[in-house]
C-alpha cells in the first residue's frame, strides 16, 4: 500500500467514533461487559444519534431510553461518559473521540443504559 493509501486509511480512523458500552443486565448473574462499536461520524452527531445509528445498524440488543428532547431538558437520556453525568441528546461528539458509556450511577439498571427513574 502506498503512502496515499494509508493516509487515506488514517483519514477514515479518524472519522471514526469509538463507542464502548457497559453492558449489563441485573436479572442474570453476569458481570456487565464492555462492548467496543466503531462508528462513522457525521457533522452535528450527538451521543444520542450514535446510540441510535449502533440500534439500529450494528446492534438492535442494545438497551437505552430511545426518547429524546433534543433540548437538554427532559433528562430522560442521561448516561454516563467518561465518568461524567451527560444528556446524550445534547452531547456532540468529535471525530476520533474514544467514549465509554455507562447508565447513570444512581439510578437502577434495567438493562444496559436503560435505568428506572
Amino acid at each position: 500500500m502506498d503512502q496515499a493509501g494509508r493516509d487515506d486509511k488514517l483519514g477514515d480512523l479518524q472519522r471514526n467514533v469509538e463507542i464502548i458500552i457497559r453492558r449489563s443486565d441485573p436479572h442474570t448473574p453476569a458481570i456487565p461487559k464492555d462492548i467496543i462499536y466503531a462508528i462513522p461520524y457525521s457533522e452535528g452527531m450527538t451521543l444520542h444519534s450514535a446510540l441510535d445509528y449502533i440500534y439500529r445498524v450494528l446492534d438492535p440488543t442494545l438497551a437505552f431510553r430511545p426518547y429524546k428532547c433534543n433540548r437538554g431538558i427532559c433528562m430522560s437520556c442521561v448516561v454516563t461518559v467518561n465518568g461524567k453525568k451527560r444528556q446524550a441528546c445534547s452531547t456532540f461528539i468529535n471525530p476520533g473521540d474514544h467514549l465509554l458509556i455507562e447508565p447513570i450511577h444512581g439510578r437502577p439498571v434495567i438493562r444496559d443504559l436503560a435505568t428506572g427513574f
